[in-house]
């Protein structure tokens, strides 16, 4: 396999971890615990958690009419479309599909003054949990070689919940990440949230030109995966 000239594979489901990993470190979890509403529409509910001793934490859920799990996997699976709807992305390389379910990407983000370059490298699978429900799990790798001046985006813990239901399909998303080095929390936290808001706005408006995918699955969800 050719891992710069594949064009389908999982690189877009990592690519939508800018929409924060831009902003925030520590660690995402499905709890109730003091989620502060932030953005509410009829299309998308933006909620954040910020513990007294953690970074910013933030969820996204919705429900979008009209639109299949299908559809929003093989969208975010397009690397062509990824400039449409995610900014600062420079380059995006396959590295290797382990199952049909499964792949392995090493995004670059050519990020704005005063913050350098960043990369991360991410395993991915999409799990099948019934007729109606699909989960896709992302998380960093450590054993990739890293470019020099580049700093490292690690850890990685992304969880996507797709459920159909009523002709459309609810969202539940998850994301933390550790973007090293040193930037201004107050900004950080701003960009994060606005991010968030755009990115899925700007993914929804895509998702609606092509509402129901005749292609086949870009991965095929299956019921296992290598980490939890």
């Amino acid at each position: 396999m050719n891992p710069t000239g594949d064009k389908q594979g999982l690189a877009c489901l990592c690519l939508l971890l800018w929409l924060v990993v831009y902003a925030m470190r520590g660690h995402s979890t499905q709890t109730s615990e003091r989620w502060q509403p932030w953005h509410q529409s009829e299309l998308l509910s933006i909620t954040y958690h910020k513990p007294f001793d953690q970074p910013l934490k933030i969820r996204v859920t919705g429900r979008w009419p009209g639109i299949s799990a299908k559809s929003v996997v093989n969208l975010l699976n397009d690397t062509e479309r990824v400039p449409l709807w995610v900014k600062h992305v420079s380059t995006v390389t396959i590295l290797s599909r382990p199952a049909a379910n499964q792949t392995r990407v090493l995004t670059q983000f050519d990020l704005p003054w005063p913050l350098r370059k960043r990369d991360m490298v991410t395993h991915a699978c999409l799990l099948q949990l019934s007729k109606e429900s699909y989960v896709l799990k992302i998380r960093s790798v450590s054993d990739y070689p890293t470019e020099q001046g580049v700093i490292r985006i690690q850890p990685v813990m992304v969880q996507w919940v797709l459920t159909e239901q009523d002709n459309a399909v609810y969202i539940d998303y998850h994301i933390s990440a550790d973007i090293q080095g040193e930037a201004p929390q107050w900004f950080t936290d701003k960009v994060a949230l606005r991010n968030t808001r755009a990115s899925f706005n700007a993914l929804y408006n895509l998702l609606k030109t092509h509402p129901d995918s005749m292609e086949p699955w870009a991965l095929i969800p299956t019921n296992t995966c290598p980490f939890e």
